[in-house]
């Protein structure tokens, strides 16, 4: 697997995610989308193959296996475990990106656009925003088709804007 970031960029860019999202920099309407487009890819860059990742998407696939199989004979129990694990991760893309949009946009996209994260106190964490952001940079390479492809195309682009900001504001890279 090819890396865009070295680890100690991974590292800085994570960290800087939680400082903006714990110490509520910024206002609320930019504060959530700028710790989750930092965050998104250093999870991604760092934990992608990884034990916690696999473990991650094992224990995904095993509730979904468990469903299927509650269902006893049913026809559906004989859906594919992946297929489902990465729709369900695209759907999860599609949520995050009407969290991400700005409230102005509603007038033309509708209620999708007044989507939004929880907003936290100051020196907390967002943990819905962070748990989205998670599942997502471990696990946007599942989602298959026209729906995989735009998720990947989008975290290769929101990679590359935030891969140099590790260099660019502490000389690390």
């Amino acid at each position: 697997m090819a890396h865009t970031m070295s680890p100690t960029a991974v590292a800085i860019l994570l960290l800087l995610a939680l400082i903006v999202d714990y110490m509520s920099i910024g206002p609320n309407s930019l504060r959530d989308r700028l710790a989750f487009v930092m965050a998104v890819p250093a999870l991604k860059e760092g934990f992608d193959g990884s034990p916690a990742d696999q473990k991650t998407v094992a224990a995904a696939g095993g509730a979904i296996q468990s469903l299927l199989d509650s269902t006893g004979g049913a026809y559906i129990a004989g859906a594919s475990v992946n297929a489902i694990l990465g729709v369900a991760i695209g759907l999860l893309w599609i949520y995050a990106i009407g969290c991400l949009l700005p409230i102005k946009s509603s007038k033309k996209l509708g209620r999708f656009a007044t989507l939004s994260w929880p907003q936290s106190p100051l020196y907390r964490i967002n943990w819905k925003m962070w748990t989205v952001a998670a599942l997502l940079g471990m696990m946007s390479d599942l989602p298959n088709g026209l729906v995989g492809d735009l998720t990947r195309t989008l975290l290769e682009i929101v990679t590359s804007l935030v891969a140099p900001l590790p260099a660019l504001l502490f000389g690390a890279a």
